[in-house]
């Protein structure tokens, strides 16, 4: 295998999955270079002529254009796609044919990927690895025209869209594909670009989308030959059944149905000897959708469709759209909440209601079509777990659930349905096994337990179940990580932050104090970082007007938080997902952190009435003045600008990539582009802080503030918002809070961190006692969603 490391990719293909790559590549530090055809009517190639060259390359660039305007961006800055180079399949090809890897990823058709294979191949250099993108067009296909060198080099890397957000590459090798190279394109897709990696088959639409669609074909069928509702639905197969919360539908519509169409036509067409081919069948409804246009979200109508501030959903009867209406399954109400996600799906597909029926009638379908697949797309259970969860974001792969529901169990009640029991599962039970995995074993296609493939990084699962728990309450615990480095884990719901969280704060603390502990990871394993502060917690002190214990607990939050900013023990963060209000301050207050890539941090506060209470107000004014000398005639108002801003519009970050621009990173904090690997990667700087001598930075005593001047400019921006309609009277109000704590109260002038977390308090509590923040907090806490008042 060529040493060569991979420093510069072509991407050939600027459609969207093309883009998607480059950008994920280059926002990985990598150089692009990303080509298309040219246009029929571009002039001849002139050497040295620009505008010639524009003209040229106009089918990439306009493809990269389009790319970098969308949202969620598929960038994680956009000061990143300086790393992308623009060319095309004729001016450029001696370049490409030099990068590192190429990558493909033009239209499903196998002349058109043919013709760019042989360009390549005539060009490629020895080490160059060479790469298709497709979900549905043979490898053997492919090859087969090709150089020797060019087979040896080649294999499938199959992304999912959009690359930055989803985990999974299914990764192909073909019968000349050498093995170093497979190795080395996984570790590359690990490491360098934070993918899940699955090895996967040469079949058609390899394991995620083979599975995913079959799953998901089903559930148009219900709807449409069942009377289903498709709202109700996606009620019961986004979270409750361990899905994301997009569901069924919703995720057609944000895929587009034309994918999803063109993904089970292929399937339909492809798969003659599959049992279960005719569920790929489109129905024609959907085909009908199709040929309208009405392909989802990329066009405003689908299986749904906004209208207004309304969202409605298709009633396949009327063909028409009408308002959503709350799905009544009793087995939602009963176990909808349920936090174990095993117990919660096993639970609903156990149910006797219409619900639990829906449930059991398409889990079991799907349970059944992969256990038929067994050895045909992927040799062990893992690789499909992981390729659903990866891919598919379900939070248990089919076989995870197998187990879960219980493999007898689940035999039992098929076999009283006189359905068909899987072959594999048969052969299991037969064996005297009851479940796929075992510890740390699981099974393959010819039965056997094999080591589950360790994943990189350090996982919090496996912490645990090494029983180094070093103490525990209802809402979170302190781990043992080893090297005496100490882990605080939230565990509460969404990871909100409350008394007990506190509590285990302080505990980690007095540990560090005694040792032999040497340093502290905050973080954990949950989808999100965390949410914030128990809002239930604060509504509850406010509606029964304890204001003093409202003031010593937010008081508590605000001494943690700096006992942990000045601890002589390095204290390392490490976020990811979302990482709001109080979740955001607690990181803030760390020595350092080491954030997932996709960490989106926000001081949401205003959105329930409120203002960043537990020192998130005042480090953004502490970061904002920092380095600004004492005796410097500065404007301290114009510096504070961006921190008003970050908190009065609750801006929230796009990532941690853009994090820094909002001062939620500082430059010596770091980023995980794995963000699985997070907390290993914070264990480490733990200890490189440690081994270099770490104390915490001295307390800035001499912060000059511009008082009331400053509030005054703030007020009057408020003002204009106000007569412009972008502002509520509340929302002035609580502005002008900020503002206050910004500014260092009316009289401003020279202040300490604690000057300003007691001024931070103060509004804190002012405006927790007003009624429309807590009309804010309570229609929260009721709907989720934040109230405009």
């Amino acid at each position: 295998m060529s040493l060569h490391r991979i420093n510069k990719v072509g991407v050939v293909g600027a459609g969207v999955m093309g883009t998607g790559i480059a950008c994920h590549l280059a926002s990985a530090g990598i150089d692009v270079l990303l080509v298309d055809i040219v246009p029929k009517d571009a002039p001849a190639f002139a050497a040295g002529d620009a505008k010639v060259k524009k003209a040229r390359n106009a089918i990439a660039q306009g493809g990269l254009d389009r790319a970098l305007v969308l949202k969620p961006a598929p960038i994680h800055r956009a000061s990143e796609a300086a790393r992308i180079r623009i060319g095309n399949l004729q001016d450029d090809l001696v370049e490409l044919g030099a990068c590192d890897w190429v990558v493909e990823a033009v239209t499903e058709r196998l002349d058109i990927k043919n013709a760019v294979f042989s360009a390549i191949d005539t060009h490629r250099a020895p080490h160059t690895i060479v790469s298709s993108n497709t979900s549905g067009i043979p490898l053997a296909k492919m090859v087969e025209p090709r150089s020797e060198g060019f087979k040896k080099h080649f294999l499938i890397t199959h992304f999912f869209n959009p690359v930055r957000y989803m985990k999974l590459v299914e990764i192909v090798a073909g019968e000349f594909t050498d093995p170093a190279i497979v190795q080395k394109m996984s570790k590359f897709c690990q490491d360098d670009l934070g993918k899940g990696v699955v090895d996967a088959k040469d079949t058609i639409n390899f394991i995620a989308n083979r599975i995913g669609v079959h799953d998901m074909m089903q559930a148009v069928n219900l709807v449409f030959g069942q009377g289903y509702r498709i709202d109700e639905v996606d009620a019961l197969f986004g979270e409750p059944m361990g899905r994301p919360k997009s569901a069924v539908f919703r995720t057609a519509d944000v895929v587009g149905l034309d994918t999803l169409g063109h993904v089970a036509q292929n399937c339909y067409d492809n798969l003659q000897s599959d049992p279960n081919r005719a569920i790929f069948d489109l129905h024609p409804v959907l085909k009908a959708m199709i040929a309208k246009g009405a392909i989802g979200q990329k066009v405003g109508a689908g299986f749904y469709r906004k209208v207004g501030a309304d969202i409605l959903v298709l009633d396949p009867a009327k063909q028409d759209y009408v308002p959503q209406q709350k799905a009544d399954f009793p087995c939602l109400a009963a176990h909808g909440k349920v936090r174990d996600t095993g117990a919660r799906i096993k639970a609903i597909a156990f149910s006797d209601d219409r619900g639990g029926k829906l449930a059991w009638d398409t889990l079991s379908r799907s349970l059944c079509y992969a256990a038929n697949l067994l050895g045909e797309i992927a040799d062990d259970v893992v690789s499909i777990d992981r390729a659903m969860r990866w891919g598919f974001n379900w939070q248990l792969g089919p076989f995870e659930l197998w187990d879960a529901l219980g493999v007898a169990a689940v035999v039992e009640r098929l076999q009283g349905e006189g359905r068909a029991i899987p072959p594999a599962v048969q052969k299991l039970l037969a064996s005297g096994k009851s479940s796929f995995y075992e510890g740390k074993q699981q099974t393959n296609f010819k039965l056997e337990r094999l080591a589950v493939p360790a994943l990189p990084g350090l996982h919090l699962a496996d912490v645990r179940a090494a029983g180094k728990v070093v103490a525990e309450n209802p809402s979170a615990q302190l781990l043992d990580l080893g090297d005496h480095v100490l882990c605080l884990a939230f565990r509460s719901k969404a990871n909100a932050l409350d008394d007990k969280i506190i509590e285990m704060g302080y505990k980690a603390l007095e540990l560090l104090d005694r040792g032999p502990w040497v340093g502290l990871v905050i973080g954990n394993d949950g989808g999100n970082f965390s949410v914030g502060a128990n809002l239930g917690f604060i509504a509850q002190f406010a509606s029964e007007g304890k204001w003093d214990e409202l003031a010593g607990a937010v008081k508590m939050f605000q001494s943690l938080f700096m006992q942990l900013k000045y601890s002589h023990a390095p204290i390392v963060a490490a976020p990811h997902g979302m990482t709001f209000g109080g979740g955001c301050e607690i990181a803030m207050h760390s020595s350092r952190m080491q954030a997932a890539a996709e960490t989106y941090f926000g001081l949401v506060e205003v959105g329930v009435g409120l203002i960043p209470g537990a020192g998130g107000t005042k480090e953004l004014a502490v970061r904002a003045l920092n380095g600004i000398d004492p005796v410097s005639r500065l404007d301290r108002t114009l510096a504070l600008q961006k921190a008003f801003e970050t908190i009065a519009l609750a801006k929230v970050s796009t990532g941690a990539g853009n994090a820094r621009e909002l001062n939620f990173l500082r430059a010596e904090d770091a980023i995980s582009f794995d963000g699985d690997q997070r907390i290993g990667h914070a264990k480490q700087k733990v200890l490189n802080l440690v081994s270099e001598g770490y104390r915490p930075a001295m307390a800035p005593d001499n912060l000059i503030m511009p008082g009331n001047e400053g509030i005054a400019l703030f007020d009057f921006a408020l003002y204009n918002f106000r007569c412009a309609g972008q502002a509520s009277e509340h929302d002035c109000a609580i502005g002008h809070e900020v503002a206050r704590v910004l500014c260092g109260g009316e009289g401003g002038g020279k202040k300490t961190e604690w000057d300003l977390l007691d001024l931070e308090r103060e509004s804190f509590l002012r405006l927790a006692g007003m009624q429309k923040t807590r009309d804010r907090v309570a229609h929260m806490l009721t709907t989720g969603k934040p109230l405009r008042n």
